[in-house]
Parts: structure tokens; sequence; C-alpha cells
């Protein structure tokens, strides 16, 4: 499968065979299944950096974590939560989780466990919960018609850095608070860029908005003649694809918006795509932005050809579909043996501790970054101290003057014996100059 860039993932409301599953969307086979989870409630199927893939039983309060090469759950760790989560979401490096428990909102660090913070900003169920693609930031939507966004840095650290209490737990003021919609949200999706990009929303109030993240200004309101339940960008987010209860996806463009804030879907005469004879519940487009995924409640997962707006394949379920999308094809799916480089830990249920019972951490993730050549050597500074580092210091600097010292002396003797060697006579040489002389005299 080395060759396979994405998948497709799924879960469905029947959960007598698996309650996950990873699809090969070319072809339409199962490729890993994943089960002993229950049926996976809706829109809190998420991965877990690369190693894990987690999502949270509808019937009781509890989050299964599976390893990506294994259909068994993680042994001998139970996550239990403080209630029956609506929503999940985990940060894209696997270091923090936020989960919806009615209208609250928990905030937990795996690789403790500590339980950070709880929101309670929101004043009925929360519905959906998504960090944005750099993990700074996670909005919330509600069913109250409320849209937050919030800074992860600003709810997860106390101002006083002490212990956090139950009462001062949840005292936080969210960066933007969108109340655009008058009827639950059903669903929104968020740009690449996070906090520099838009925020598309859908509500059961039949309208689509599109907000600007950094200054939380509506800057599109849609108004369609039906309930919506689903959205997404295409993958140069230069389109919009929205998902009704009557089984329409609806398709508009950015490229050419409309001169007012507020416009009828009839006034744009929308594209759209038509198979589904029930409630669109899951939209998500393909890497290369050919193709687009549908999840209903009519147990069908379609993958449409956009340009034609044509079906190319379905694949059917035994229940409604609760969770779909496209994602990368993770290698730890196919091998036998993984090494994670991620901690979990038991997620506490209150932020109440003692303060013999806070463990600190030094380390929360396993990350190699070969860039940079490995050090063989530690530096003196972390195991000595400063005033031993300067002694050993003068000790290597006087004994390589003194090897210097050595071998000037050695250069020097060597030096004059070749002087001495070259000007020395050489032996026999008067001898044969005395007997030429002597040649020459009796010549004459």
């Amino acid at each position: 499968m080395a060759s396979l860039i994405e998948v497709l993932v799924t879960s469905d409301s029947n959960n007598t065979v698996w309650t996950n599953a990873v699809w090969d969307p070319n072809t339409g086979t199962s490729l890993m299944t994943y089960k002993g989870g229950g049926t996976a409630e809706d829109k809190t199927l998420a991965f877990i950096g690369k190693d894990y893939i987690a999502s949270v039983e509808k019937t009781r309060p509890i989050l299964h974590i599976w390893p990506l090469n294994s259909y068994q759950t993680v042994q001998g760790i139970r996550f239990i939560l403080p209630g029956k989560a609506t929503s999940l979401a985990v940060s894209p490096n696997g270091e923090f989780v936020v989960a919806g428990i009615e209208e609250k909102i928990y905030l937990w660090q795996m690789a403790s466990g500590n339980l950070l913070t709880i929101i309670a900003r929101h004043y009925q169920k929360v519905g959906i919960l998504k960090f944005t693609p750099d993990g700074s930031y996670f909005i919330s939507g509600s069913d109250d018609g409320m849209i937050m966004v919030w800074s992860l840095a600003a709810v997860s650290a106390h101002p006083e850095v002490e212990l956090v209490q139950q009462t001062s737990a949840g005292q936080h003021d969210p960066m933007h608070m969108i109340s655009a919609h008058c009827l639950p949200i059903t669903d929104f999706c968020v740009s690449k860029t996070g906090m520099h990009g838009r925020l598309c929303s859908t509500s059961s109030d039949r309208s689509c908005k599109i907000f600007d993240l950094a200054s939380g200004e509506l800057l599109l309101n849609v108004i369609f003649t039906e309930p919506l339940t689903a959205i997404t960008f295409d993958i140069l987010e230069l389109k919009v694809f929205v998902g009704s209860v009557d089984g329409k996806i609806y398709e508009f463009s950015l490229m050419n918006p409309p001169r007012d804030k507020d416009v009828m879907v009839q006034d744009l005469q929308l594209p759209s795509f038509n198979a589904h004879t029930k409630a669109v519940t899951c939209l998500s487009v393909s890497l290369d932005g050919e193709t687009l995924m549908s999840g209903s409640n009519d147990e069908l997962v379609i993958l449409w050809h956009i340009r034609s707006k044509q079906p190319l394949r379905t694949i059917r379920h035994k229940g409604p579909i609760t969770n779909a999308f496209f994602t990368i094809n993770l290698p730890a799916i196919y091998k036998q043996n993984i090494t994670t480089g991620l901690i979990l830990h038991p997620l506490d249920r209150t932020t109440e501790k003692e303060a013999e019972d806070v463990n600190e951490l030094e380390v929360y993730i396993k990350n190699k970054i070969d860039f940079w050549p490995d050090v063989k050597h530690q530096l003196v500074e972390k195991t000595m101290s400063s005033k031993e580092a300067e002694n050993e210091f003068k000790l290597k600097e006087e004994q390589l003057q003194a090897e210097l010292d050595k071998l000037k002396a050695i250069n020097q003797n060597l030096y004059a014996m070749a002087v001495h060697n070259a000007l020395k006579p050489v032996p026999g040489a008067q001898k044969k100059n005395k007997k030429k002389k002597k040649k020459e005299n009796t010549a004459e």
C-alpha cells in the first residue's frame, strides 16, 4: 500500500462488525477495521498523532483508542470521561484533546492525563469542536447557535501558575464569540491558514455563513430553503460544498461572491449533487481536489467526481454514517510492530489535585529530527560546576602548552642536527684531492 496516497476513514451507527474502518477510495475495499468501541458518536472520530485513532462511544462516557496497526483497543488503560461526550477534537500533534460534554468543554493533556480546564460559556450542548491546522486555537459550536474561538495557550495556562480549582475553572473569555446563527450549529470548516483564513458554518436555521477568523466579521450569508447539516471547502478553498437534510449537496464558488452580504440560494442557481435520500452527515474533499466524499443517514458513502457531478463509487454501510473523511495514508496502519512516539495516560475527571499528586513531565512526545548531526559528547557545564569546568580547562591548557613546548624542542634538535650534517666534510674527499695534485705535478 506504499503507492496509496490517501485513505477514507468512516464509522456508522451499527457496531455489530466494527466501530471504525479504513478504506481504499480507489477500489472501495476495506484496509483496516477497529473493533470493540461500540457505536461511535457523531463528529468524534479523530487521529492522535500518527500512532492512534480514537472515537467516543455513543451510549457510554468512554473514549476508545486503538493503535493504528491493531483492531483491538489500547490494553491496560481505560479512558473514562466525566460524562457522555457529544463532540471531540485532538490537536494536530496529539498532545491535547478537547471534548464537549453537555454544555461544557473539557481540555486534557494526553501525556499526563491532567484535566487542564473546564470551560462553561455555552448554554446548550456543544455539538462540534475543531482545532485550527496549527493547533494554536480550537473552535466550538453549540446548539445555542453560538460559535466561539478559543486560544489553547490562554485556556490551558492558569494566570496564577497554580493548581486550578473547580471554583476558578472555566473562567476564560473566547477570542471571538459569534452569534450570527439563531438555531443549533450543525457543522463548520476552517481554512488551512487557521486564524488568518475563513470559517464557514451551517445551521438548522437554513443559513450558511462565512466569517473572517482574524476579526470575527461576517463576510457572506447564504440562505437556503432547507436546514443544512454539513459543509467543507475544496482543496484550494475556492469552492464550498454544503449538505442538507433532504440529501442534496450544493456547490457555490467564492471566486464571484454576490455584492450583498445576504443572498438567497434561488438567486445563485447553485449546481447540486443528487443521490442521497436522507440527510447528509459528512463531507470531505480528496487531496487531489477531484473527488468529493459524502456520508448520509441513508447508510451510503458516495464518492463524486466534482466537475461532472457524477458518483464514482458507493460504499454501503449497515447504519447511518456518523463520521467520514479523507486523510493521508499512514504507514503505521500496515506495520506489524510500531514504536509509538506518544505517551497515553488515563484522563482525570476533575481539576482538583493535591500538591503531592502533581507530576512534572519533561518529555511529552518523541520527536527525532535528522537535520542536525548527532552530538557525541555532552557539554562540561551540564555535569560540572562552573569552577570545576574552569579548573579542568586550565589543566588541559597547561597540558597542551607542555606538549607544544616538547614538540618545539624536538623540532629544534632535528633542525640543528640537519645543519650540522650538511656542513660536516665528507670523509676521504681530502685524500682524493691530494692524489689529483700529485698526478698533476708529475705530469708537469
